[in-house]
């Protein structure tokens, strides 16, 4: 079973182009299954690959004893395997830190590692039934195309060799390998959205809808993020002007474009403007509502430092 695993894994690698021989890798750890198993993959393919291993690990002190529990796991593990040990101790000043605010200091730890050791790349034990669940609850949230392809095999530095592989699966190959690990017992509260989708809106589709709801979820959500891709690396469909940091074009030009590329279009305009990040729904909605506005006076929007100013038929897009 360990060799299939570890053939299917490096299946995906090959698909995706995740990582080549002899790169250096930042490998987040949670103590969990999956990063466990994630890690202990990469350390039986580093005889292959001969890549540099990185273990880092965010210690939120949420969950008292337990936190220290498994920062002690995650330590002793990367020191069985003789690999760097990097850990961020994260006092929150919140009562209830949100799960996007503990994933942005997570993401921020890493990237921080990955430029410090120019790492080429973050690597994070995201799998198949992840994917599957991540699509449900952007369905049920309400999401465009972005949110539906969120969690993709490659994402800028971002990589997830474990994406086409079950839980099951996963618990599978630890049980082979007598490799221990923490459980989360917060991942079993059914107070959070995404433990409902987990154990009990995906079992009632398994069992009266699809048996193989997850994988084909799973691969509905590669498809959509194939989709993006290609609409997101395409350059700008209408004529700009460029000068000083300042972007310039045709609020008409782009009103008579269709309604789904003019949000494309807008995402990338609008995205060097926001330090890389795609524009909110309420940010597209308010430009589209200027440039469609009829009023003789300039509509100026502002937004995390963006600037956005109609005035006539021209737009100007600037930082400020």
């Amino acid at each position: 079973m360990v060799r299939r695993f570890l053939k299917r894994v490096q299946n995906t690698v090959a698909k995706y182009s995740l990582f080549k021989p002899e790169e250096t890798l930042i490998v987040g750890v949670s103590g969990g299954p999956d990063s466990l198993c994630l890690l202990d993959v990469l350390v039986l393919l580093k005889e292959k690959y001969h890549f540099s291993l990185h273990v880092a690990h965010v210690n939120y002190h949420l969950r008292g004893e337990d936190s220290l529990l498994d920062e002690a796991l995650v330590k002793e593990t990367a020191k069985k395997y003789s690999l760097p040990f990097h850990i961020l101790s994260y006092h929150r000043k919140e009562t209830s830190p949100s799960e996007e605010k503990l994933r942005t200091v997570r993401y921020d730890f890493f990237e921080k590692l990955r430029e410090k050791y120019m790492a080429d790349a973050i690597v994070i034990a995201h799998n198949r039934d992840d994917e599957a669940e991540t699509l449900l609850l952007r369905l049920i949230r309400g999401s465009g195309l972005s949110g539906l392809s969120a969690m993709r095999p490659r994402n800028k530095y971002i990589i997830r060799p474990l994406i086409e592989t079950s839980r099951e699966d996963i618990i599978e190959y630890l049980t082979n390998r007598s490799l221990i690990f923490r459980k989360d017992m917060s991942n079993d509260d059914a107070k959070y959205l995404r433990n409902k989708v987990r154990h009990i809106l995906l079992p009632l589709l398994e069992k009266e809808f699809q048996p193989q709801i997850k994988k084909l979820l799973a691969e509905t959500a590669l498809l959509l993020g194939e989709d993006y891709d290609l609409l997101q690396n395409q350059g700008a469909h209408i004529p700009l002007v460029r000068k000083d940091g300042v972007i310039e074009f045709s609020c008409r030009n782009l009103l008579q474009m269709p309604p789904a590329l003019i949000t494309q279009e807008l995402r990338f305009l609008l995205r060097p403007f926001l330090a890389g990040k795609n524009p909110s729904k309420n940010l597209i909605f308010e430009c589209m509502k200027a440039f469609k506005s009829t009023k003789k006076k300039n509509q100026v929007i502002t937004c995390k430092g963006l600037k956005c100013i109609r005035k006539g038929d021209t737009v100007r897009l600037l930082n400020f």
